[in-house]
């Protein structure tokens, strides 16, 4: 059923474009890495798929469940636009499994997943691929050749270590949470006469150098710092210091925070017939945290097109496509998109298909019309009879 599917979304995006054929690689990246017990890291899923052009990818990633949970999985910011459903997680298998579509096809280097990991005790926790497969934007649903740059990833989880600074943050700040503030606060405590250096940076392995940080612009010194107006995008906070007669420098603290403040793109709704009922469909994207949920809201109308007294609006989560509760097509449909940060986009759609009218009804109409035209015969003939006198 899968490989069914897998070919008929290829056939479903495929664009007439030329392309060259040749090896699409996959890799992780960062490559090999060690972590803390207790801690959260992201690994990133890429493609290039160097000359060729594709539009369907499928793989299963494979950890140590043992060692590695998965947290969460982003697909905010993928190549992949239409999945199969969301990536199958399993951690008591230790996989994700995924398959999906690139409408029009895509040709470059770039993200298919990010993944949340925490590393629940120390050990390796190392990742690898398997049935991977990906199909070429051509008329064939060709299989297109794929290349692992490494099918073995490693990740040693350490013991988590007592040397390191202790950041805290403002309420808002969640190391495995979205959030729709572009503003973090940091905090540490300061040790008399230490020296600190810290760096913000998008890169998980950034290491601040070995200067003294001072502070410049808003940012507020000693141990109290505050970063505003952030673009959408996964940050890290690096930060060691210097103990006085002290000839090194800490390890680096690090903490993650992760900001989304634009809503889902704009969609529209649609009613489609399946089997001989009604159902609302709907999709939409959101570039950076992923779409988390949609909500609906259903009001009905009464005959007249009027919202029906006494409803209050509830909402409920829905899946795509939605079988409606009023098949007459007599109600308001709003449906809100959420991305993993809370952020919601709108979407509504009147559905009125106008007043049924009954036989008794055309009866009745048809009787209204006949006395009318008698009365208005009898007032004719009236004024000619009269006129006559």
């Amino acid at each position: 059923m899968r490989k069914i599917f897998f070919i008929a979304i290829s056939l479903f995006f495929f664009t007439i474009t030329p392309f060259i054929s040749s090896a699409s690689t996959l890799f992780f990246l960062p490559q090999n890495t060690e972590h803390q017990k207790s801690n959260t890291f992201i690994k990133i899923l890429y493609i290039d798929t160097e000359d060729q052009k594709i539009n369907t990818i499928a793989s299963k990633i494979i950890f140590n469940q043992d060692i590695l949970e998965v947290v969460d999985i982003i697909t905010g910011d993928s190549v992949v636009k239409f999945w199969m459903g969301e990536p199958v997680i399993s951690n008591e298998n230790g996989s994700i499994e995924f398959t999906g579509g690139i409408p029009g096809g895509y040709s470059g280097k770039g993200i298919i997943i990010k993944i949340i990991f925490k590393a629940k005790k120390t050990g390796a926790g190392n990742l690898s691929l398997s049935d991977t497969k990906v199909l070429l934007n051509d008329s064939k649903a060709t299989e297109g050749e794929i290349t692992l740059l490494d099918n073995s990833y490693a990740i040693n989880i350490i013991e988590k270590s007592n040397d390191l600074i202790k950041i805290t943050s403002d309420s808002s700040l969640n190391q495995v949470k979205w959030q729709n503030s572009d503003t973090i606060g940091l905090y540490w405590d300061l040790t008399n006469e230490a020296q600190y250096s810290y760096i913000l940076s998008r890169d998980s392995l950034t290491e601040p150098d070995e200067i003294p940080d001072r502070p410049e612009g808003e940012l507020v010194w000693m141990g109290s710092m505050s970063y505003e107006g952030l673009e959408d995008d996964i940050y890290y906070f690096h930060l060691k210091q210097k103990l006085p007669n002290e000839e090194k420098w800490s390890p680096k603290s690090t903490v993650r925070t992760m900001i989304d403040t634009t809503s889902p793109k704009e969609f529209i709704l649609q009613i489609v017939d399946i089997e001989d009922k009604k159902y609302l469909v709907f999709s939409t994207t959101d570039a950076t945290s992923g779409i988390d949920r949609y909500e609906l809201s259903e009001i009905d109308l009464n005959w007249l097109g009027d919202i029906k007294s006494k409803q209050e609006t509830e909402w409920k989560i829905v899946e795509s496509p939605y079988l409606l509760e009023n098949q007459n097509l007599r109600s308001i449909i709003k449906i809100k998109a959420v991305d993993k940060a809370d952020n919601e986009r709108l979407s509504e759609i009147i559905l009125y298909s106008g007043p049924k009218i009954f036989p008794y009804q055309i009866i009745f109409l048809l009787l209204v019309g006949v006395i009318i035209i008698i009365l208005v015969i009898w007032k004719v003939s009236f004024r000619k009879r009269k006129s006559k006198k």
